[in-house]
């Protein structure tokens, strides 16, 4: 019988970099309201004849500092999907606005690499580490199952401070034991 040649080598499939690779949340479904996010994805998406040219944001969301109803939702993952045109501005300007970006950058100065994945929009640059305001809430997808959306985005306000377990004496004492846990770090993803 004929072989398959795939095109890679065993080397490349045992050198692979498993630890860095996407975990899947466990933990329970965010209740409806705002939180502090860090911005995981963001990617460009061409449009087609049919369809409108499309921003891809992925958000994970990060406990803010004295909020410990928010820390069992550590890590949780949402994305959004902003079309773009002159009709849909309300899906990423807020966003943009969040992260500072002015509407002569994104027009002209959006760099992206090869997969698409957005690396400077004018001066602002995309360290995996930014941190925005948004919105949870009920929403359907378009078979008209429930699921949970993102609405508003917004910037961080100043009294706004990621949950760091080490600043909290008390952090382990508030939550029973194994409800407590660390929160991923930046190479996790």
């Amino acid at each position: 019988m004929p072989r398959v040649n795939w095109g890679v080598s065993a080397r490349d499939i045992d050198n692979f970099d498993r630890d860095t690779q996407y975990k899947p949340y466990d933990g329970p479904t965010p209740t409806n309201g705002v939180y502090q996010f860090k911005l995981k994805v963001l990617k460009a998406i061409a449009g087609t004849r049919a369809k409108n040219p499309q921003l891809r944001i992925g958000l994970e969301l990060v406990p803010r500092k004295g909020r410990t109803d928010e820390r069992q939702y550590a890590g949780y993952f949402l994305m959004a999907f902003a079309p773009i045109s002159d009709k849909t501005g309300f899906r990423y300007i807020p966003f943009l606005d969040a992260i500072g970006v002015s509407g002569k950058d994104f027009e002209e100065r959006t760099i992206v690499d090869t997969e698409g994945n957005i690396k400077k929009i004018g001066r602002w640059g995309n360290t995996g580490n930014e941190m925005i305001m948004a919105e949870i809430k009920d929403g359907q997808d378009k078979d008209g199952n429930s699921r949970k959306d993102i609405g508003w985005m917004g910037p961080l306000t100043d009294d706004v401070a990621a949950e760091d377990p080490e600043d909290d004496e008390e952090y382990d004492d508030e939550l029973p034991e194994d409800e407590v846990y660390d929160l991923p770090e930046d190479d996790d993803f």
